[in-house]
């Protein structure tokens, strides 16, 4: 009878002491496994993570028969295996130095294309398709609503197409005091007025508007105060049905282009721009389709070293659903 109560606790004490790695990948953890893990091996918790995905597309006991055999062992002892080799194995340094040399056959490329859809943006975009020129302004002595005797203003603007014919344009501008902080009024200084020109431009044309000026401006340009600064922006033109702004423009871009142009933009406010990353889209893009990142080349390439470590594992790690 002591014998067998010895029996009992001694299997007891096995089974609370055996190691969460001898169970199948197809048991969840409880979190207090996965602690005591963890607190062993940090780097367990990315092997969990790969179990926790592949969960998703294991359904039918077929799937469950060929995966039972691995263990949280057997599966974190592989992954350990391949990053150790990818550090130290000659056959992934020579993978890493052929994929460079791919890399680098199509990365030359890369500038010449960004180069030239930004050359595309500068050359097109509305600023660069007229001029607008401020000529001074006239005046009048009108009566207003309140039938008051009131000076109104014409500014007088000069408008040019400069590279082809203009259907239409629309523009904004203030005129301003030199004086004012642009804080208040960036990008301008002064109050914005717009215009819609719906005219066709084939030469120069002197255009009279009616800007809406602070009282004080409107008394210093009504006077002739040559220190009055004119700033405009052209904000689109249209040209034989095709509209010319920022983002008409930037819709012309290729996707990648234009992904890379804007995250490189977004890194200067400090956000995380992986510059690699963008290359590689463009390169996928538009030079060589069949181009792949490092990491998927010597995936591809070195599948059979993968498979002599543990093919049944290689297999499971590449489970996708599909």
């Amino acid at each position: 009878m002591v014998r067998a109560s010895f029996l009992l606790v001694f299997l007891l004490c096995m089974i609370s002491c055996s190691s969460p790695l001898e169970k199948s990948v197809l048991s969840p953890l409880t979190s207090k496994e996965l602690d005591k893990v963890a607190g062993e091996d940090a780097s367990f918790l990315a092997t969990y993570s790969i179990v926790e995905e592949k969960s998703n597309y294991i359904h039918t006991p077929a799937d469950s028969a060929r995966w039972k055999a691995i263990t949280y062992k057997r599966l974190h002892s592989y992954i350990t295996t391949i990053k150790s080799a990818e550090l130290n194995s000659p056959l992934f340094t020579q993978l890493r130095e052929k994929w460079e040399k791919i890399y680098n056959s199509n990365n030359y490329k890369v500038d010449s294309t960004i180069l030239y859809w930004n050359n595309y943006l500068k050359t097109n975009s509305p600023d660069s398709l007229i001029s607008i020129q401020y000529e001074g302004a006239e005046t009048e002595r009108i009566r207003n609503r309140n039938k008051q005797i009131d000076t109104l203003v014409k500014a007088k603007l000069r408008l040019k197409p400069l590279k082809f014919p203009i259907d239409s344009v629309k523009l904004l501008y203030s005129l301003a005091s030199a004086e004012m902080s642009p804080i208040y009024y960036y990008p301008f200084n002064g109050e914005l007025n717009h215009i819609n020109y719906r005219k066709r431009l084939k030469d120069d044309v002197l255009v009279k508007v009616f800007p809406y000026l602070l009282p004080n401006i409107k008394k210093r340009v009504a006077e002739g105060d040559s220190s009055v600064l004119f700033q405009y922006t052209v904000h689109s033109v249209y040209s034989s049905g095709k509209c010319y702004s920022t983002d008409s423009l930037n819709k012309d871009l290729p996707k990648s282009v234009m992904q890379y142009n804007s995250s490189k933009a977004a890194a200067v406010d400090g956000q995380p721009f992986d510059e690699l990353y963008y290359r590689e889209k463009i390169i996928k893009e538009l030079i060589n389709p069949s181009f792949i990142p490092q990491s998927a080349y010597i995936k591809i390439n070195a599948e059979q070293y993968y498979r002599q470590i543990d093919s049944l594992v290689f297999s499971y790690t590449n489970l996708n659903g599909e």
